[in-house]
């Protein structure tokens, strides 16, 4: 592996999650206030977001699995061209329960749904294989600064119907229609960097054993499980399963929410939110060059861990602002201490595990991720059709300090490779 930041291969993912996850960014706005103004019960639009937590939890290990020993690029393509049916579906109806088999589909919300159930376990190995170990915490910090970047101009692209409104004369209902078909459109450009990658395959993958594994073919009957589900430590990932399920909790029940909580406790319009929110997303890319920095100091672990608790007090502190401008200064800042400790802890995922495992380590942490985003996506939507707009900050700020602090408890002796 050469010893570069960028090489050819990084370059190209960074291309495919640029183009890719522009859409993703306006889905995470746009609908989330639309609908809330057009009458949709809060609980409702939560049950949207949350099919495609649950979605995306449904098919995360078997993926993982598969991706591990066929070969991972394929399955991120195939997996980036499903949220085109799913856009088109927002685009073709207002129909509720059509709208939550498009969240399950794919491509609305954080968790990405059934997609990205196909992308996820498959790209973030891809990241980790496309730098050397020594560079791969800070490329995974330049991957977190391009897929907030992209969040950004999502966010900020919620003018669009508004736009296309005063442009084209239409209605809100048909200028929303055309944003989405757009997006759609977007989705399928994204996969052309990906075609021009190219893999490289790991020997005994192939075969469903890595090489380390090897020594269990001679053993009894009971080893079976372990020589096909290539994973050496279950111990170390369900560890990781615990830090991710409380990750995703917070997430689910306040962050994936927060634009129907800003259109309902200050009742602004989904311009003004997805400005706020790209500016929040833009300004995370200033965590970049601090993140190395940050890990020679106190190592990547207490480093992940001091950036999230950091970002939760900011997330605390937002329900007493008084305005609008004040709840999202707060979040700005809160997104660029979460993007810092979210690269760091996925850095260190993929650090601690054999290159081998990594999709499979990755489909189980997520899925308890997905479990705990799926839970926390319906709390937050009863929570706040019940007009209770304070509680799930409660909950968000609980869940993301238990995450840090298990993080250091379970894995406080585990160093990545680099820092042996």
């Amino acid at each position: 592996m050469e010893d570069r930041l960028l090489t050819r291969d990084g370059k190209l993912l960074i291309s495919y999650l640029l183009i890719n996850s522009i859409p993703v960014g306006y889905m995470n706005v746009v609908p989330l206030v639309y609908l809330a103004e057009i009458g949709y019960d809060p609980s409702v639009i939560g049950f949207i977001y949350a099919a495609s937590a649950l979605a995306n939890t449904a098919g995360l290990i078997p993926f993982g699995y598969l991706a591990d020993r066929y070969g991972r690029k394929w399955f991120v393509v195939i997996g980036s061209l499903i949220p085109f049916v799913s856009f088109a579906i927002f685009g073709l109806t207002l129909n509720p329960a059509w709208l939550i088999f498009a969240g399950a589909l794919g491509g609305i919300g954080f968790a990405g749904g059934f997609a990205f159930a196909i992308v996820n376990p498959a790209f973030i190995p891809l990241v980790a294989n496309s730098t050397s170990a020594k560079k791969r915490t800070t490329f995974f910090g330049v991957t977190q600064g391009v897929w907030t970047l992209a969040l950004s101009i999502g966010a900020v692209l919620s003018v669009l119907p508004s736009t296309i409104e005063y442009v084209f004369h239409q209605g809100s209902m048909a200028a929303h229609s055309d944003s989405y078909f757009l997006m759609a459109g977007m989705m399928v450009v994204s996969i052309v960097p990906l075609l021009l990658y190219e893999e490289t395959r790991v020997p005994g993958r192939d075969a469903g054993i890595i090489p380390d594994m090897l020594p269990y073919v001679a053993k009894r009957r009971l080893d079976w499980v372990r020589i096909r589900l290539p994973v050496t430590s279950w111990g170390r990932i369900m560890r990781f399963s615990v830090v991710f399920a409380l990750t995703g909790v917070g997430l689910g029940v306040l962050i994936q929410l927060l634009p129907t909580w800003f259109a309902l406790r200050f009742g602004v319009s989904e311009d003004e939110v997805g400005l706020w929110i790209g500016l929040a997303n833009a300004a995370s890319i200033i965590a970049i060059p601090l993140i190395p920095r940050l890990v020679r100091r106190r190592g990547i672990l207490v480093a992940s861990a001091i950036s999230a608790i950091s970002s939760t007090v900011f997330l605390g502190v937002m329900p007493f602002a008084g305005t609008f401008e004040g709840a999202a200064g707060l979040f700005v800042v809160r997104s660029v201490l979460e993007a810092m400790g979210w690269a760091m802890l996925l850095s260190y995922t993929m650090g601690v595990v054999e290159e081998g495992e990594r999709a499979t380590t990755t489909a189980i942490a997520f899925t308890a991720w997905g479990v705990g985003a799926t839970v926390g996506t319906f709390a937050g939507g009863e929570l706040l059709g019940a007009g209770l707009l304070y509680l799930p900050f409660v909950i968000g700020v609980v869940a993301y300090v238990a995450a840090s602090a298990s993080l250091l408890v379970l894995f406080g002796k585990s160093k990545p490779p680099e820092e042996v």
